[in-house]
């Protein structure tokens, strides 16, 4: 389960936010976080729920930002959601090219 270890990193850039803001503790953490990035989100939150224990996040909330999938047709250049994996474009058959959908970044982190 790879979640735990991604928890693991997400507290530590919001432990290392909170002590440059002289926080004293975190009370939410937001995640952008990409359909294709590969995040089960269940295993995810109960990382989370279990981690956060003892921390100065200890009663923080995981707001989580799901990004679709949208790429972009290289031949008539259209934008399109992409849905069940299908990378061809709809309209004229061409080759849909990924421009959103694998993000996994912490957008912000709430802090007292």
């Amino acid at each position: 389960m790879h979640e735990a270890s991604l928890v693991e990193s997400i507290l530590k850039i919001a432990q290392d936010t909170a002590a440059e803001n002289h926080a004293e503790k975190i009370t939410a953490i937001g995640l952008k976080l990409g359909d294709m990035a590969g995040v089960e989100i269940d295993a995810l939150n109960f990382s989370f729920d279990v981690l956060k224990r003892n921390t100065i996040a200890e009663n923080a909330v995981l707001k989580i930002n799901r990004v679709p999938i949208q790429a972009q047709c290289n031949k008539c250049g259209k934008i399109f959601t992409v849905e069940h994996y299908n990378f061809f474009c709809p309209e004229c058959d061409g080759i849909l090219i990924l421009k959103s959908g694998r993000e996994l970044l912490v957008e912000f982190v709430d802090c007292d």
